[in-house]
């Protein structure tokens, strides 16, 4: 069900968007112990209303309540329900194989990205056994306004939900590679989705370069995307696509399976 769309958001629950909202704030590590107060700032939301979300959320066991120092934390229900998750979405351990696939085909760290809102988050990563590997934790969050993985995935957007997004999180400059200018970063997305893969030559971090190809369900829908993270070691952006073109064979397989 396609709850995205201006004429349905108006039947999306205040109180659930909240909560999750609250949930991705404690699951940052710069927030991962936050008082009500602090909490209530970064989500945005009144502190009564905040206060009977996470009293709710506490009870529930989905957060923890520390009395002592009056901090609020992930629960340990989440373990459980994170577990459950993933033995639930069966396309991930398809998808698993075929990470390993890229990994060890490009000799670099690949992940599993999704889009969550205005951002996207490692599912999960293949590293290689290499000295000159790059790291990367399972639920890193980024927002969509630079790198390879932000551009595919705002390339499948429509302009105008492209447009929504970036008033809301703006062009940020991470580097001196960084698309700054918003027309420009824009102007990226139809080559994009004509050739079914984005990259990006430190766009984002210094030093790294990326690949995103997208895997999309039965409905057509981008369901995740297998991501490519390498140091740039002066690669080109002509020796990245002829990479992401080999490699597309291997996603468009995974698509089918999917």
């Amino acid at each position: 069900m396609d709850v995205t769309t201006p004429e349905k958001k108006t039947y999306l629950s205040p109180a659930v968007k909240s909560a999750t909202e609250i949930i991705t704030f404690l699951s940052k590590y710069k927030n991962k112990k936050s008082t009500l107060t602090e909490i209530s700032k970064g989500v945005g939301i009144n502190s009564s209303t905040c206060y009977r979300i996470l009293k709710t959320l506490v009870d529930q066991k989905v957060l923890n309540y520390k009395e002592e120092t009056k901090q609020f934390s992930l629960g340990s229900y989440l373990i459980v329900l994170g577990k459950r998750a993933s033995e639930f979405i069966d396309y991930l351990e398809i998808a698993r194989e075929y990470l390993a696939e890229v990994s060890k085909l490009t000799n670099s760290t690949t992940g599993i990205v999704q889009r969550i809102g205005d951002e996207w988050l490692y599912i999960d990563k293949a590293i290689p056994d290499s000295p000159y590997s790059i790291a990367i934790k399972e639920g890193q969050r980024f927002k969509m306004n630079a790198g390879a993985t932000a551009k595919l995935f705002m390339a499948y957007l429509s302009s105008e939900e492209r447009e929504e997004i970036l008033d809301r999180i703006g062009i940020e400059r991470y580097t001196n590679s960084t698309k700054f200018n918003r027309e420009e970063f824009l102007s990226e997305m139809p080559a994009i989705k004509e050739q079914g893969f984005s990259i990006s030559i430190e766009e984002h971090i210094e030093g790294i370069s990326g690949i995103s190809l997208p895997v999309f369900s039965k409905s057509g829908e981008i369901e995740f995307a297998i991501t490519v993270v390498m140091l740039s070691n002066g690669k080109t952006s002509e020796e990245l696509k002829a990479i992401a073109n080999e490699l597309k064979s291997v996603t468009d397989e995974l698509s089918k399976l999917i």
